[in-house]
């Protein structure tokens, strides 16, 4: 049986990449183009009417770009961790003193072999640079994030996107699902939100991620789930935005929004940091179903966003 499950999952797996392709190259902004994340400077956030209002399109859109959360210095030192983390946890994965699950998350479109050219890498707290530079995003983020997820949003994920040279386009997907819906109409989830940040300038050949605005709703979802024609459709009749991230910039996202990461064409590693905060603790469904879940079991359901920036100095 192993072979041949090998074998069907090669086969989706090349069905899934080919498919990135055509959304690529016939779908993603067919109607109205392709933009860029609207992004602002992160000091527009010490004016609350401001605050008010990008808090307000984070909601509405699902997506929203803040520059300059961490300092060019912390993003090196971040980079370079996380470099040197990938390549130790690689080969204790493969040598077997660790379980790729412990380390790892699965990743749509990843590449061939087991970690392929675009890993999910878990990142954990107790390590000083991590925290730094959660501590230095959350603070310098602290008033939209009080405004939309609260003081005392809990922590789902410290992860890392790490795409190597060649790594191929991603399909278009959304990180979870909206609850309730037809399947589960006892769940209820807050909203959660992703903060992608930069490490390094992303070129262009680098891969940005694309972004479908809006699609975090119940009813783009249930679009979304009427199968491939319909989806097909949908992902050609809306809008379509990229981020374009410098070091240190962030794009905030609603897990529930439809997106996808770029293929990397470059010689370069591109490496993206992330966190996810929720007002809300617990995912509801069971072992997290179709949930997000890149954070290492050490540290899952133990952080909240005022413990880490406490330790920065900020008084309630």
């Amino acid at each position: 049986g192993g072979l041949r499950m090998g074998f069907m999952e090669e086969l989706r797996a090349k069905n899934a990449e080919r498919l990135a392709i055509r959304e690529q190259d016939d779908l993603i902004g067919k109607k109205y183009g392709l933009k860029k994340v609207q992004s602002f400077p992160t000091r527009i956030l010490s004016t609350d009417w401001k605050v008010e209002k990008l808090s307000g399109m984070l909601e509405e859109n699902g997506v929203l770009g803040l520059e300059g959360v961490i300092s060019p210095d912390t993003a090196a030192k971040l980079l370079s961790y996380i470099s040197k983390e990938s390549d130790i946890s690689k080969r204790m994965v493969e040598e077997g003193q660790l379980e790729f699950d412990d380390r790892f998350g699965g990743v749509n479109c990843r590449g061939d072999g087991l970690f392929g050219k675009r890993q999910d890498q878990f990142l954990p707290l107790d390590d000083e640079i991590v925290r730094e530079a959660c501590r230095e995003a959350m603070t310098n983020m602290l008033p939209l994030l009080d405004a939309t997820v609260s003081r005392n949003a809990a922590l789902h994920e410290v992860s890392s996107l790490v795409a190597d040279p060649g790594a191929p386009r991603q399909c278009i997907h959304a990180d979870t699902i909206v609850l309730p819906c037809p399947q589960y109409p006892d769940a209820s989830m807050e909203p959660l939100y992703t903060f992608f940040i930069a490490l390094q300038d992303v070129q262009d050949n680098m891969g940005h991620t694309t972004f479908l605005p809006r699609t975090h709703t119940p009813d783009a979802h249930l679009l979304w789930n009427l199968g491939q024609k319909q989806k097909e459709s949908l992902i050609a009749s809306l809008p379509a935005v990229e981020s374009g991230l410098k070091t240190g910039d962030v794009v905030i996202f609603d897990s529930r929004a439809l997106h996808a990461g770029g293929a990397n064409s470059s010689q370069k590693r591109r490496v993206l940091f992330y966190f996810t905060l929720s007002k809300q603790k617990e995912w509801p469904l069971p072992d997290g179903l179709h949930g997000s879940n890149s954070i290492q079991s050490k540290d899952f359901g133990k952080w909240h966003l005022a413990d880490l920036v406490e330790e920065a100095g900020v008084v309630q």
